[in-house]
């Protein structure tokens, strides 16, 4: 359905809902992408920065990246260890901390999601011309700046 399911006469709350609603049709195109390899575009994610960081991440950093509450990253990390594609080891002189990289097993599946992926974005994004590729970037933008307007208040 390309059309919000919903006409709404407050043009800024529709905008903003044609937004959300784009990004709920994003989320259910990233599960045909990552599975069966990965549950969800969350680990998908982790095994990106950990490959593009060429060196071990700790889990606050994955966090702070990720927007992602540390509890939340425990379980994407636990997962994701437990199918053999990263491995954790214990920060020398910090017990509570843990640097994470990926396994050998870890970087071959994100390079096969990898592809998928980049075929995914340039299908969905053939739509738009360069131009509307920067006003969306320059758009979006501008929402996040309101929203962390609103998370300040």
């Amino acid at each position: 359905m390309v059309e919000l399911p919903i006409r709404l006469d407050d043009k800024p709350h529709e905008a903003l809902m044609s937004v959300w609603w784009t990004s709920l049709m994003l989320k259910k195109i990233s599960a045909k992408i990552f599975q069966p390899e990965l549950a969800s575009e969350a680990q998908f994610n982790v095994l990106v920065l950990l490959k593009e960081a060429h060196k071990p991440m700790t889990q606050n950093d994955l966090s702070r990246k990720l927007l992602v509450d540390k509890s939340n990253i425990t379980g994407l990390l636990d997962r994701l260890e437990k199918q053999g594609l990263l491995v954790r080891t214990s920060v020398k002189g910090d017990r509570r901390s843990y640097h994470i990289e990926l396994t050998r097993e870890g970087r071959r599946i994100v390079n096969k999601l990898d592809k998928r992926y980049t075929n995914a974005v340039q299908s969905v994004m053939s739509e738009l011309s360069p131009t509307e590729h920067e006003t969306l970037i320059l758009l979006t933008k501008k929402i996040r700046i309101g929203i962390l307007k609103q998370l300040e208040e």
